[in-house]
């Protein structure tokens, strides 16, 4: 099964990118994760360097996830497979991928289209497959409001110069 989305962020590629490897989420909790989905809280590598072969994990208000990068083009695309969890439906769970990709589209604009690629197994795969669907749905529409407020932050604070002082008070 495929679930595709799509987002646009006030920020050119290089601030996006970097969230991938790196990034704490907000604390929200939206309703769909009280329901017991896990919410990620933070994602970073924890072996290798960001390349293929890289592991990464995102911690989850359920536990981790483990995700092996398998492609990764800086500011274009970033590609990564679960390969290891924690979470309780883990064994329910047959696969799980999903590729990233930005086009910049315009002065400091970024389309940002996510492709999560997926199947449950075993006795609950017809159900477990309605519950991943909306689950990964849950999970993009809330990683990509994190993403849109981490990369234009970052614009932000790069446009702001390092060294500017208040005015005083004439």
């Amino acid at each position: 099964m495929k679930l595709t989305s799509t987002v646009d962020i006030d920020a050119p590629p290089e601030h996006i990118f970097p969230l991938f490897l790196n990034a704490r989420m907000d604390d929200r909790i939206p309703f769909a994760f009280r329901l017991g989905l896990p919410k990620a809280v933070s994602c970073s590598i924890i072996e290798g360097d960001g390349g293929v072969g890289s592991i990464r994990r995102c911690i989850t208000t359920r536990g981790y996830m483990d995700q092996v990068i398998e492609g990764t083009e800086p500011n274009q695309r970033f590609a990564y497979r679960l390969i290891d969890s924690d979470y309780w439906g883990q064994p329910f769970i047959g696969h799980v991928a999903d590729e990233i990709t930005l086009r910049a589209i315009g002065d400091n604009h970024t389309r940002v289209r996510r492709v999560t690629t997926f199947d449950a197994k075993g006795i609950l795969k017809l159900p477990g497959r309605v519950v991943m669907r909306q689950g990964f749905r849950q999970a993009h529409r809330y990683a990509n409001e994190n993403w849109k407020r981490l990369a234009t932050a970052n614009a932000a604070m790069r446009e702001t110069p390092r060294n500017a002082q208040p005015h005083a008070a004439e």
